[in-house]
């Protein structure tokens, strides 16, 4: 199986709390039920990345973001800032493994 080339990541905490976006906390999916919508201004969107190794750190999940193109403010190298987003999935082993990050837990998908 062949991982699709438009997923793009956010990194947080198991409670959903944000490393950029700093005192903002994500609302995270459960089971088949995707995360809340969250909304951020245009002056301080939420940024979202293709790579997420520079990004990761022990401890923290990894999420497959949804967005919708039109809520793009900016695109630079493989990082997309976003107006708003929620967070569909937690990323899994596929996803992860161009990266050079594997994962050792059950996923519940």
């Amino acid at each position: 199986m062949k991982r699709p080339s438009n997923i793009y990541f956010k990194v947080v905490d198991g409670e959903g709390s944000s490393l950029e976006e700093v005192g903002f906390t994500f609302s995270l999916p459960k089971g088949p039920l995707n995360g809340a919508w969250h909304e951020f201004s245009p002056e301080a969107p939420c940024l979202l990345y293709k790579n997420p190794l520079p990004f990761y750190e022990q401890g923290m999940r990894i999420y497959v973001a949804g967005f919708d193109p039109g809520d793009i403010t900016t695109i630079w190298k493989g990082i997309v800032w976003v107006r708003r987003l929620r967070l569909i999935r937690e990323a899994t082993s596929l996803d992860l493994r161009p990266f050079g990050i594997h994962r050792a837990i059950a996923q519940n998908i």
